[in-house]
């Protein structure tokens, strides 16, 4: 039985970057959670965005099997996704969806983890379009399921830079907890938590503290420094409104700090760690 990443290995494959950049391949950028609901598609789609606005080439894959939303976050309306593509029935450029702000969607599948029956093999040109279609990229930001299923961990390990995240209600933070300790000895660079919905940076700074503690003595490693986005109503309105709240409200507090995400996001991606998804999803 195939595992579901695996299904995914041939679609993340990534080729050069341009010339002016050390990296071989795009950054891969993975939000994941202990559990649901604490916005991690939201923070992983305006992120992306913040990106996109920066100058960087981003796509977004929706790798949320079964719950998958980023095509509902960005008012976007599709009925072909990635399960279409995997089983032949569509090519990439007819799924492929254009998102708000320059970003590319690949919308997810409802249903994904059922693809782990399908037949690996694949002809050589669907692998040769994939390939081609990464290129275009400098980041790509994957939105993985919450909790610890086995394709969310796949994503988390392999990918160059790993968001936590959680928010600061005791479940979400006890559950990010066990994510990271379940997950911790596939690391090869440790992920960082962000707090969602901090009511106050001082909230925010005490659960990032309690939380590298916990890490650090029981773990016994050092965990990165963390960030916080705050909670702001603008946020469940751009939900409604069906539009990032990037671009709803950008000048409030979460719409600054989650671009201030992005801009170590890109300042770092010439630093982080070269070889593709592909390799590193296999090891």
């Amino acid at each position: 039985m195939r595992d579901q990443a695996s299904t995914l290995r041939n679609l993340i494959q990534r080729q050069p970057a341009p010339s002016s950049s050390p990296r071989t391949h795009a950054c891969v950028v993975a939000f994941t959670s202990g559990k649901g609901g604490v916005g991690k598609s939201n923070l992983a789609l305006n992120v992306a965005i913040a990106l996109s606005q920066l100058g960087a080439r981003v796509c977004v894959l929706d790798a949320n099997p079964g719950l998958s939303n980023i095509d509902l976050l960005c008012g976007l309306n599709c009925y072909w996704n990635l399960s279409h593509v995997l089983t032949g029935a569509k090519s990439l450029s007819e799924v492929v969806l254009k998102g708000p702000e320059g970003i590319n969607v690949l919308p997810g599948a409802n249903g994904l983890i059922e693809l782990t029956h399908l037949d690996h093999r694949k002809p050589p040109e669907f692998c040769e379009r994939i390939e081609l279609f990464g290129s275009a990229y400098d980041f790509l930001v994957v939105d993985t399921g919450a909790g610890i299923q086995r394709s969310s961990s796949q994503f988390a390990a392999a990918a160059d830079v790993t968001f936590v995240v959680t928010t600061p209600e005791p479940t979400a933070i006890a559950d990010a907890y066990a994510t990271v300790k379940t997950w911790h000895a596939d690391f090869s660079i440790y992920p960082e938590v962000i707090v969602n919905r901090a009511e106050s940076e001082q909230q925010a700074q005490q659960i990032l503290g309690r939380f590298a503690q916990t890490i650090e003595t029981f773990l016994r490693c050092t965990a990165p420094a963390g960030c916080w986005v705050s909670e702001d109503e603008f946020i469940q309105r751009a939900v409604v409104a069906r539009q990032p709240f990037l671009i709803l409200a950008p000048e409030t507090a979460a719409a600054k700090q989650v671009r201030q995400i992005a801009k170590r996001l890109f300042a770092g991606a010439r630093s982080s760690r070269n070889g593709s998804l592909l390799h590193r999803l296999s090891k």
